[in-house]
């Protein structure tokens, strides 16, 4: 017989030690469950029109988060879907998305450092926003005046768990 009982146990030890040391470092996360991940904050710091001169019946704006990690250890994001609200107008979804993005080229959420991501919403007129899209177009449009909602999901990544964070932020 080519593996014997003794051998068929020393390949069990051997895996069984290799497994250990490959997996030693996750065990912490693996026991948290993710509990680190819903020490993350995220909030909408601004947003802005962008030049609206060369595109054609949609408005592009640009809507930048804060996502502030309170937990001890790095973390990454690997996307963010939103819808945005504009004086209780809903403007429609967004989506800023790393996922095609290695794990390792993702923005890193430092620990109790803030990071800023932004992302460009493309505004269509609609049925149900086009007075207020025809209030933006118009020249005495001021966004410090409008009272922005941005709701939505920011997927939050350490090194095994991956953890959905919901967040709600009011600009005024």
């Amino acid at each position: 017989m080519f593996i014997g009982a003794r051998r068929a146990v020393l390949i069990g030890a051997i895996g069984a030690i290799v497994a250990f040391i490959v997996l030693f470092p996750a065990i912490p996360d693996l026991l948290r469950g993710g509990s680190e991940l819903r020490d993350v904050m995220v909030s909408v710091k601004n947003i802005e029109l962008e030049n609206t001169s060369n595109v054609i019946n949609t408005i592009p704006l640009t809507v930048t988060f804060e996502i502030l990690n309170k937990d001890v250890k790095a973390l990454s994001t690997s996307k963010i879907e939103y819808s945005v609200n504009a004086n209780n107008t809903n403007l429609g979804n967004g989506l800023l998305s790393y996922e095609d993005i290695p794990p390792n080229g993702r923005p890193q959420l430092y620990p109790n450092s803030p990071t800023t991501l932004q992302s460009t919403f493309f505004l269509g007129r609609t049925s149900s926003n086009s007075e207020f899209f025809d209030k933006i177009n118009s020249s005495n449009f001021v966004t410090n005046f409008t009272e922005w909602n941005v709701n939505g999901t920011a997927q939050i990544d350490s090194a095994f768990t991956i953890y959905p964070v919901e967040f709600s932020s009011i600009l005024r």
